[in-house]
């Protein structure tokens, strides 16, 4: 039928449908008249939204659909560029593909839209994270309880705002009359019937906003559904931001499309398992970052795509042919949305790029040093590069991986890639510096978390630091206040790296922040058990220690070597030392060294054998870290006074001890502390015992210190390995590895949960 007219075809169709006018009419939602003046050729233009109802309520397939409509086209030129199928169609194409995690926002823009109060809403979110995949499952719902309602115009290939009307004109086939305005043109066309205008790809053509809101003033029955990187901000908008997935829902999108894309491949057993979620991680939940990444596995195996995520922007390339080219790599999609930022914007963006992890808005203030940065950031929001998180307190923003990636580029490629790596480590330096000694008091859960919130920010600015151009002072300021922090955390691997690779630095040497640097490294590497290290740090920090000024690091210095003393079994050598280390806090009214010196004090005195007098100052130091509130200290104290009355022969009282001090570990949800807490246990239980209930304890302790890369405190294995090592002959071989085996597999919170149910005191 290409070569008929309009009206003969419909007489055709109508025909071989078996339909009357009436029942068409009533079908497509038109008049009976205006179906009977088109078939006797008295209407000489039909407007492209009547001529697709009448063609969906003919059921015409695809090919016979587009002659049909094609001929109610009269043939015209026009200035205005195409924009894609003239018929709005095009939503069907995205359908191709399942939707995968997207039902709670598609029941919201389904009721938003069915709400009388909402005629215009916007679908927001970043660039590939399915806008226009809602849109289109949006039109379908819509399309199959009311065929012909929906007008479907993308937008991508139109720069110029003052054509958008125009645009959305030529895929109605609607011409302004001489004398009438092309806004009235439209509403006198949309309003014939309940229309919903879908305008795909709207973030290039936002001047053209308040059109929209013209446009929805003059058409009543008009409804607007926009998909667009960033809000219109126009009166009468609902925006529905779109989210990225879940990591479940994205580890299964990428199964899914790996399925497509190679049959077969086993994606069920554990190692395949714990690829994909290696793999989705840093793609960050993004649907269009997924499909490229499942669309590598083609001839690429898993294990390799994970490593080569490392570089998210060289391997999400290669999209589908079919795709819009904004859609075919992860660096075009970004792309999209940085063009269309000012130069002030894209400065804030590209300084982004220095933090890993987020940051808040002091954070972003004094790294990218540029006037009004939260109106940036809102702006950046608003364009899908930047990703608040609402449920932080206080309130912080990220970069997505890849979008971090291409912001990095971009700061690398300008003169300012140093300066803005200077202040990004100058400036969680000086928060480190600040934290530091909240740790030591009252304020030392929520300054924990503080840091942990940071510890992305603190490895990146300590990795520029110790850069060859980098800062060793900004660097040793940085770990001389971090040390306790990885010493709570249990990171003492870590720690130990850090304070190593920056003593090294050229110049690190003379700087006056090496002497807390020293401290810390001496005391990870002490707990690790590398007492030769632990000994040159500590010989040379006293070395460095004079003048009055000096007096607490000089105290440091005699702390470190009593210990070393201590472990050495020269618990003669060691007395003096931690005697002189409690006198230099008392006379610098240091209280939380004052504590901690009882705390040493107390050590001693057990290894010398004087159990009631270790009694005596271990209870003054839990007293004294009490009251500087911090339960840390508390607890490590309660492990040291629980030893005391056990070697006192004092078990019930040292249960207590012990009991209390896991209680607050756990609490603290600090895991050296709860291994060191367990280890205990294991002493009691040989000592009351229970030496099947000892193994288990020894085998999780041993775990946990291993997992943590340290060991149970020198001293306070040498007190505890007499208990133990009875219990293990009593229990015999064979059963004591058994024992063990079976708590290695416990996790160390377990392993104090069994100890306290076991050991604790009765009651408590």
């Amino acid at each position: 039928m290409s070569g008929a007219t309009f009206a003969e075809q419909l007489r055709a169709h109508r025909a071989a449908a078996g339909l009357t006018q009436v029942e068409l009419a009533e079908r497509a939602g038109i008049s009976e008249r205006a179906v009977s003046d088109i078939e006797r050729g008295l209407r000489r233009h039909v407007y492209a939204v009547t001529a697709r109802s009448l063609a969906d309520a003919l059921g015409l397939g695809p090919a016979d659909a587009a002659v049909f409509e094609a001929a109610a086209r009269p043939a015209r030129s026009t200035s205005v560029p195409s924009a894609g199928p003239v018929w709005g169609t095009e939503w069907r194409n995205l359908r191709r593909t399942s939707m995968l995690g997207r039902e709670t926002e598609l029941d919201q823009v389904l009721d938003a839209l069915t709400d009388q109060s909402t005629r215009l809403l916007t679908i927001t979110g970043t660039g590939g994270v399915g806008k226009s995949r809602l849109a289109a499952e949006v039109c379908w719902r819509i399309e199959t309880d009311e065929p012909g309602r929906v007008l479907w115009v993308p937008l991508a290939g139109l720069l110029q705002s003052d054509l958008l009307l125009a645009t959305v004109a030529t895929a109605l086939g609607v011409s302004a009359a001489a004398e009438e305005e092309l806004p009235a043109a439209l509403a006198r066309v949309l309003d014939q019937r309940r229309t919903l205008l879908v305008l795909d790809t709207f973030e290039r053509l936002l001047d053209a906003a308040p059109a929209l809101g013209v446009l929805l003033d003059m058409a009543t029955h008009l409804r607007i559904l926009v998909t667009s990187r960033a809000p219109l901000r126009v009166r009468g908008e609902r925006e529905q931001p779109l989210n990225a997935l879940p990591e479940p829902v994205a580890a299964e999108l990428f199964r899914e499309r790996v399925r497509s894309a190679r049959p077969g491949l086993n994606l069920e057993d554990d190692d395949a398992a714990r690829l994909v979620a290696d793999i989705c991680r840093p793609l960050a939940g993004v649907p269009l970052a997924l499909e490229l990444a499942a669309s590598r596995v083609r001839h690429m195996p898993l294990h390799l795509l994970s490593l080569e995520l490392e570089q998210p922007l060289q391997v999400l390339t290669d999209g589908e042919r079919d795709l819009p080219e904004r859609q075919r790599t992860m660096r075009s999609t970004i792309s999209w949305s940085h063009d269309l930022l000012g130069a002030g914007d894209k400065a804030v963006f590209r300084r982004l790029a220095a933090f890993a992890g987020g940051w808040t808005l002091n954070a972003a203030e004094q790294v990218c040093a540029a006037d009004r940065v939260i109106a940036a950031i809102g702006r950046l929001c608003e364009h899908g590069l930047v990703v608040p998180d609402p449920a932080t307190r206080p309130a912080r923003w990220h970069l997505l991986d890849p979008i971090r990636e291409y912001a990095a580029e971009q700061l690398a490629a300008s003169p300012e890639a140093d300066a803005v790596a200077r202040r990004h480590a100058e400036f969680y330096a000086e928060l480190a510096a600040t934290a530091a000694p909240l740790l030591l008091g009252s304020e030392q859960a929520e300054t924990r978390k503080l840091i942990r919130n940071e510890v992305a920010n603190l490895r990146a600015a300590l990795g520029s630091a110790t850069q060859a151009r980098g800062d060793p002072e900004v660097a040793l300021r940085a770990v001389g206040a971090l040390w306790m922090f990885w010493r709570l955390e249990g990171a003492f691997e870590e720690g130990r790296i850090w304070i190593q690779r920056t003593l090294d630095l050229p110049g690190a040497d003379d700087s006056p922040s090496r002497a807390n640097a020293l401290w810390g490294a001496a005391w990870l590497s002490y707990q690790r058990g590398d007492v030769p290290t632990a000994t040159a740090y500590g010989e040379e920090l006293l070395e460095r220690s004079t003048g009055p000024e000096a007096a607490l690091d000089r105290r440091n210095a005699l702390t470190i070597l009593g210990h070393v003393a201590i472990a050495q079994r020269r618990f003669d050598d060691a007395l003096p030392l931690l005697e002189e280390a409690l006198e230099l806090a008392r006379a610098s009214n240091a209280s939380w060294h004052i504590a901690t010196s009882l705390l040493n004090l107390g050590t001693v005195l057990l290894r010398q054998g004087d159990p009631r007098r270790a009694v005596e100052v271990l209870e003054e130091a839990v007293a004294a870290h009490d009251a500087a509130g911090d339960r840390h200290f508390v607890a490590h104290s309660l492990i040291e006074l629980g030893y005391a009355f056990l070697i006192w022969g004092k078990a019930e009282e040292a249960a207590a001890r012990f009991a209390a001090a896991t209680r607050t570990f756990l609490n603290l949800e600090e895991q050296w502390g709860a291994a060191e807490a367990v280890a205990a246990f294991a002493v009691l239980a040989s000592v009351c015992g229970h030496a099947e209930t000892a193994a288990v304890l020894s085998g999780a302790s041993e775990a946990a210190y291993a997992e943590m890369a340290t060991r149970v405190m020198v001293p306070d294995a040498e007190l505890g390995a007499p208990f133990v090592a009875h219990a293990r002959a009593v229990l015999g071989e064979t059963e004591w590895r058994r024992g063990v085996q079976g708590g290695r597999g416990l996790s160390v919170e377990e392993a104090a949960q069994l100890a306290l149910r076991t050991l604790g005191p009765a009651g408590g």
